[in-house]
């Protein structure tokens, strides 16, 4: 598995310890050019590669963000089919100087069903040249899960630099040479990629800090073999209890829901890498790593 700097789980899973907040957004001024600036911190924030506000009604607002009681930075017009991979999208300035490695963003992205499903994420820490940092492996969706529902931790080089830049553009199925549209959650049926398509972006924020994995305590909890090589994952614990298993990858999506008593749980339909398994047990939660081989 390609090693990356990633990590990207539901915010349930994870807490950011030792967490500084450098820059925030949270895009919810009703004038879309207020909600340009941060709400916390310093920086600025830009629309590149020709897409432009995504808004409605009169004064024009932006649609519904996560809370739903709160507003998301919607844009469109993105370019047009086989053109422009890589060019559209968010673009975030924020002077990391005087806060130290390790760097995260953390955000909440979400795109209509004819959007391109494929986010890629960059950066720049002389604020000229582009790191590609990797892409989001076409799990965005058209609606916002639990927040944050990306975590992003950057190289030694982010940290203490005050041309750190970080972006998000729309490119091409890495299988082919056009966009793949997003479709619509939970129907088989595909979409048509459309440059009218849109993506949402809400809780955009800054930080320094270590992210550590949050343990609740379930009695005796195990979780074996791990690595898993056989298909069959095992989750005990000093209750005879049912136990609520969900699985997640390491973008955040829900590969597993399930309920486990005494018996294994297969995963062998899951591909080899990394996972993080929640496992609730009489309203007690603890999460571990999951290998897969």
């Amino acid at each position: 598995m390609k090693k990356l700097y990633t990590l990207l789980f539901l915010a349930f899973a994870f807490t950011i310890n030792a967490q500084t907040t450098i820059s925030q957004w949270n895009f919810d001024a009703p004038d879309p050019a207020t909600a340009m600036l941060p709400t916390t911190g310093s920086g600025l924030f830009t629309l590149i590669g020709g897409v432009v506000d995504n808004t409605s009604g009169t004064p024009a607002v932006m649609p519904a963000g996560n809370p739903a009681t709160g507003k998301a930075y919607s844009i469109k017009t993105f370019p047009a089919t086989t053109t422009a991979s890589g060019t559209a999208g968010y673009q975030f300035a924020s002077s990391t100087a005087g806060f130290a490695d390790p760097i995260n963003i953390t955000f909440d992205p979400r795109g209509s069903n004819t959007s391109s499903r494929f986010q890629q994420y960059e950066y720049s820490i002389d604020g000229t040249n582009w790191i590609v940092f990797g892409n989001n492996s076409g799990v965005l969706t058209n609606a916002f899960a639990a927040t944050p529902m990306v975590i992003l931790t950057f190289p030694v080089g982010a940290g203490n630099n005050a041309n750190f830049k970080f972006k998000i553009v729309s490119i091409f199925d890495p299988a082919g040479a056009d966009y793949s549209a997003v479709g619509y959650l939970g129907t088989p049926t595909p979409s048509v990629y459309g440059p009218g398509g849109t993506w949402r972006i809400d809780n955009v924020t800054f930080s320094s800090g270590i992210l550590g994995v949050k343990q609740n305590s379930i009695s005796g909890l195990k979780v074996y073999p791990n690595p898993v090589v056989n298909g069959n994952l095992y989750i005990t614990s000093d209750s005879s209890e049912s136990k609520q298993v969900v699985v997640y990858d390491l973008l955040g999506k829900q590969v597993i829901k399930t309920i486990v008593t005494n018996q294994p749980l297969n995963v062998a339909a899951l591909s080899s890498g990394i996972y993080m398994v929640k496992i609730t047990e009489e309203g007690k939660t603890a999460t571990r790593k999951l290998v897969i081989r």
